[in-house]
């Protein structure tokens, strides 16, 4: 039922085209770009163009995604509309989907950039997280449960493969924050139902 965000996706982009969304916009601790990196047999990231500025005021840190901002490797655009004009074996949306404005048209548009039997790796925080009453990131518009998530996948033509709930994005967690984190983000795999 636990796991760490990062080993719950490495087996699922071994090795394969892999397309991250959010590359730049996550402080350094919780970026995943350089995991993928490592693991993805060919990395390509897309992120807003003021993505690393947000995540600087947001997070009050100055090396938000500056590690790799400058790779050539990530597009700047946004998810809901770009095209990137190639498609991928993998999309890993870690911790995005909750800061998305229109939800609806991010899924329809990683669905455009899939391939047939591609797969949508999501992680994204449990709008049933015990501490869900507390005041949440300013940049989040939308929490989901796995109920939630389940329709607005199925909204969009795709089907859950795989889930379960994760302890969130450190690797580890003292005793004492334990109970505070159960069951606090889910790591969801999803394929497409039908491509357009």
């Amino acid at each position: 039922m636990s796991g760490y965000r990062n080993d719950l996706i490495v087996p699922y982009v071994s090795g394969k085209r892999v397309l991250d969304i959010g590359s730049v916009g996550q402080t350094s601790e919780y970026c995943l770009w350089n995991v993928l990196d490592d693991s993805a047999a060919c990395l390509v990231g897309v992120d807003l163009p003021d993505a690393m500025d947000a995540a600087e005021q947001e997070f009050k840190v100055s090396e938000a995604g500056s590690a790799h901002a400058e790779d050539k490797r990530i597009r700047h655009g946004n998810m809901e509309s770009i095209d990137l004009g190639e498609k991928f074996e993998v999309v890993v949306a870690g911790d995005v989907l909750e800061h998305v404005s229109n939800q609806g048209l991010f899924l329809d548009n990683i669905r455009n950039h899939l391939v047939d039997g591609g797969k949508l790796v999501i992680t994204t925080p449990s709008a049933k997280w015990p501490t869900v009453g507390l005041k949440p990131n300013a940049t989040h518009v939308l929490w989901h449960d796995i109920y939630t998530l389940t329709t607005i996948l199925d909204m969009h033509e795709f089907e859950i493969e795989y889930w379960q709930y994760y302890f969130g994005n450190k690797p580890h967690y003292s005793f004492w924050k334990i109970p505070l984190v159960y069951r606090q983000s889910l790591f969801v795999v999803a394929t497409v139902t039908r491509n357009r």
